[in-house]
């Protein structure tokens, strides 16, 4: 079915009324393609037409169109309720297809693109994390096992010095997640509490993983620089994807409050 171009405003318009009215949804293109018979390129360019009609009445001394597009002026009064309906109008278009965000078509892909760019940094400093404290681990019980090429045969070192290497870079990694994952409360003494305590581990942890690390470097023939920078990097590493999560979920928990304003 064909219609001219000023029956298919008039027929959009309508649908674009009916809709407002009635308290629905504005029809989006596919619904108004099938509704009018019309192509999409030919809904498009209507929508496009209302948009900047509605654009152009917001400007001091903006006209409703006349009835060559649709409005009658014959009822003063109803072209009046017109032109202040129109003010309100949901047909917003965008530059690219002129037509209104409805529930037929979602309003922009951007959201989307940024959950999925935050699940993937979020992947990633969890991958960061856990291999660098993992190995972090491995590398602090690891040391306890030096003295063994001094030892009789058969000699191993006790749990409890293995236990005791693990419990510092299993400390820092508590210590991350205790300030990423719990919702602490405002004010100058949780603060302290909260920043205070992860700073102490932070400082004393890595300290004594060094020794460790370094140690068993140079245990294993590394040159004494690589032996210096190479404990530097594993910690490093556990201790910025740590710090990444932390930011990401301060980050999400300021944009849940703001949607809840």
């Amino acid at each position: 079915m064909t219609v001219t171009n000023g029956n298919l405003v008039a027929q959009i318009r309508q649908a674009l009324d009916t809709a407002r009215e009635t308290g629905q949804p504005s029809p989006g293109r596919p619904t108004l393609v099938k509704l009018t018979g019309a192509t999409d390129h030919a809904v498009r360019k209507v929508l496009a037409e209302l948009a900047t009609e509605n654009a152009d009445l917001d400007k001091p001394g903006g006209q409703p169109p006349n009835e060559g597009v649709g409005w009658p002026v014959s009822d003063p009064g109803a072209a009046a309720n017109r032109q202040s309906d129109f003010g309100r109008s949901p047909v917003s278009a965008s530059p690219g297809d002129g037509m209104a965000p409805t529930a037929d078509r979602p309003v922009s892909g951007g959201d989307d693109v940024s959950t999925q760019a935050a699940a993937g940094g979020r992947l990633v400093a969890w991958a960061g994390f856990v291999f660098g404290s993992v190995m972090s681990i491995a590398a602090n019980v690891l040391h306890v096992w030096l003295p063994a090429p001094h030892e009789p045969p058969g000699w191993v070192p006790g749990i409890a010095p293995q236990v005791g290497a693990a419990v510092w870079p299993v400390g820092l990694m508590l210590a991350v997640e205790a300030l990423s994952r719990i919702p602490w409360p405002k004010g100058v003494l949780w603060g302290l509490a909260r920043y205070g305590g992860a700073g102490a581990v932070a400082v004393g942890s890595p300290v004594i993983s060094y020794g460790h690390l370094r140690g068993l470097l140079l245990a294993w023939q590394y040159d004494p620089v690589a032996a210096a920078v190479g404990p530097l990097v594993l910690d490093g590493l556990m201790v910025v994807c740590g710090f990444a999560l932390l930011a990401m979920s301060r980050t999400s928990t300021g944009e849940n409050e703001g949607d809840r304003r």
